[in-house]
């Protein structure tokens, strides 16, 4: 994994009021979704707002998925979202002068600054142009969600910049057809599944493209923003990540912030001071840890629920059931019944 912030604000509300606006078109109450969120109705109103990818984003992507009972919200997300809907990022991928530098930009910047859970790469392929996307962690039940928001997010983007009418635009996805896919076929272009790849390709001649939208000063102010918003995140996933390196289960329990502390010299006080300001907590990274172990732990028949609550700290199944509910929109037994 990559040393991402998935606790540090990158997520723009945009996504958050997109989501909200897709669920409520399937008579899902935005309460009903952000019932203990840190994301308030102030928040909302504050276009430059961010939220944190794993306490709250991912979060509210769960409880969309099993309020609205639709699987395709990946594919909603990705064909409703405009441009701006990226924000300073938008405006950057738009204002670029040809279609290799968009690619470029989005590599650079794309995913550290709004989903840090993935990794851009853009190469050539022979006749064709290639941005694919791998995944930086274990995305557990979001794991189609995020591809496809990920993917048709791409294609959607491309397709508004492109100067030519119907682009030839092929999508790759490393997973079975799922049965939603008929619902889209006219929406999207050619996919392709059960390859060994995440990604979108475009033909090779595309690349030096004018874009419609290009725009040298804009560009450049958006460069300098995204660099900001980017030397930021450098600063604050220093601690933070330190912080995740000490949180290692020994297969009894995890560091306390005591000892968390002293391993990084340093006082109790300090070190939540320092987290608060970098956007995080000690509670918060130890959430996460546990989360991301359960998953691994789950995955072990050897190990019963009650096992898995024990080491990952829990006083008791309720309490780890009621948080891993939380995370994932299932019980741990639900969850390892179907297989993840």
């Amino acid at each position: 994994m990559r040393a991402n912030d998935l606790i540090v604000p990158t997520v723009p509300v945009s996504y958050v009021l997109l989501m909200l606006d897709i669920a409520a078109g399937y008579g899902v109450r935005r309460e009903t979704l952000l019932d203990g969120l840190a994301i308030t109705p102030e928040l909302l109103q504050k276009p430059d707002a961010r939220i944190s990818l794993l306490d709250d984003y991912a979060r509210l992507c769960i409880r969309a998925l099993k309020h609205t009972g639709e699987p395709a919200l990946g594919y909603e997300f990705g064909l409703r979202a405009t441009l701006t809907t990226h924000g300073i990022l938008g405006y950057g991928l738009m204002s670029q002068a040809r279609f290799r530098d968009m690619l470029t930009f989005a590599q650079r910047f794309g995913a550290t600054l709004r989903m840090p859970a993935w990794q851009l790469r853009f190469y050539e392929d022979g006749d064709h142009a290639v941005m694919e996307g791998q995944e930086a962690i274990a995305h557990g039940s979001l794991r189609r969600f995020s591809c496809e928001q990920l993917v048709v997010s791409m294609y959607s983007i491309a397709q508004q910049l492109l100067p030519v009418p119907d682009p030839e635009i092929e999508l790759l996805f490393d997973y079975p057809e799922p049965e939603y896919h008929a619902r889209y076929r006219e929406r999207l272009p050619r996919a392709r599944f059960s390859t060994s790849c995440t990604q979108i390709r475009v033909p090779a001649a595309y690349l030096d493209m004018p874009l419609r939208t290009a725009d040298q000063v804009s560009a450049l102010l958006a460069e300098r923003e995204c660099e900001r918003e980017l030397s930021l995140l450098s600063r604050n996933r220093d601690l933070v990540n330190q912080v995740r390196a000490v949180l290692v289960n020994d297969g009894t329990r995890y560091p306390t912030l005591e000892q968390v502390a002293k391993r990084l010299h340093t006082s109790t006080r300090t070190l939540n001071r320092q987290l608060e300001k970098r956007g995080s907590g000690f509670r918060e990274l130890l959430a996460e840890a546990r989360q991301r172990d359960s998953l691994r732990l789950l995955e072990d028949p050897r190990l019963t629920l009650t096992d898995i609550a024990q080491q990952l700290g829990y006083s008791s199944l309720a309490n780890f059931a009621r948080a891993f509910r939380a995370w994932n929109g299932a019980s741990p037994g639900e969850f390892r019944a179907r297989g993840g």
